[in-house]
């Protein structure tokens, strides 16, 4: 069995990769070609929780541990903590132990970083992210891989957040523009493409409907069905909306709190997988607008493990542990 940590596997598969694996997953979910229950939600005392997410599909099969612990931050550990478990699932045997937070972290990059390749336009160049914790150094890393992307924006309420990945964007990508926006305003008007990864439970961006005109946005942050990051005024400006499975319109707000109102209507939702396996030209309406909500699944982590470590197997890396 191999034990990968993140060094591993990041250095394992390339961002293309990662968006190609993940659009296979989105295959086999329209095939319901899959065994996906529930998520277990575990509560553990004091508030904190313990998530279980397994997941069945082809030769494979994975479980991934998740533990949130918001007291943490007073031991100075981390608030999330994660492992994947990957087994045969012909006969069961366990095969790799993966870093959790680094598998979530790129295939939740790699889900947006697939929106981006099919539904933002070709000739797209700037990217604005509002949240710069640790989410959002990997959604501009598959945006960059999606896009020719020439300048960064960067917006978060902690400007040591935004300091520090504005520096780390700086020497990993030193051929590209990178600022930090005075608000959500000007880094709306300064971007192409828009990213939200944050914890907001009210939305982050103004309600001003011309400010989403001929841009692509990407929800990641909400997923609960009280919680948004977008306004009313992306709704209403846009006239098709992607989600990465049908799901999200009953846990996000993102979507549910639109579809109640009354703003966002039922047959105007895709999943991003029919939309690919369709071969159609993403509907931008009048406005141009385009906009994905992501809510993630097991599915992704499965496909996104598979890869790592049939990668990591063929390129010898990783621990082995007997």
């Amino acid at each position: 069995m191999l034990y990968l940590n993140s060094q591993a596997i990041t250095t394992a598969v390339t961002c293309d990769e990662m968006m190609d694996a993940v659009e296979q997953a989105m295959a086999v979910y329209e095939d319901k070609a899959y065994t996906m229950p529930e998520r277990m939600n575990v509560p553990c005392g004091d508030g904190n929780i313990l998530l279980l997410m397994p997941c069945i599909a082809g030769d494979y099969m994975v479980t991934k541990m998740l533990t949130l612990y918001p007291g943490n931050r007073a031991v100075e550990k981390p608030v999330i903590q994660a492992t994947v478990m990957l087994a045969d699932s012909k006969t069961g045997t366990p095969l790799a132990i993966i870093d959790g937070g680094a598998i979530t972290a790129m295939r939740t990059g790699a889900v947006s970083g697939s929106s981006i390749r099919h539904l933002a336009k070709a000739e797209a160049n700037s990217v604005g992210l509002v949240g710069c914790g640790v989410q959002g150094f990997y959604q501009l890393k598959y945006a960059c891989a999606a896009r020719n992307i020439r300048k960064i924006s960067l917006f978060d309420m902690n400007l040591e957040n935004t300091a520090f990945l504005s520096e780390k964007l700086g020497s990993d990508y030193a051929d590209i523009e990178i600022n930090i926006a005075e608000t959500t305003e000007d880094l709306i008007n300064a971007s192409d493409i828009i990213i939200t990864a944050t914890t907001a439970r009210k939305p982050v961006l103004p309600d001003i409907p011309e400010l989403f005109q001929g841009k692509h946005f990407v929800a990641v942050g909400s997923f609960e069905p009280d919680v948004r990051e977008y306004p009313d005024a992306l709704f209403r400006q846009s006239s098709r909306v992607w989600v990465d499975i049908d799901y999200a319109k009953e846990e996000s707000g993102e979507i549910l709190i639109p579809l109640k109102e009354g703003i966002l209507k039922e047959e105007q939702i895709i999943t991003l997988g029919q939309f690919i396996r369709s071969g159609d030209k993403p509907d931008r309406g009048e406005t141009g607008t385009t906009f994905f909500k992501t809510v993630g699944m097991a599915l992704f982590d499965l496909a996104a493990a598979q890869l790592i470590y049939e990668s990591a197997k063929d390129r010898g890396t990783g621990r082995l542990l007997e």
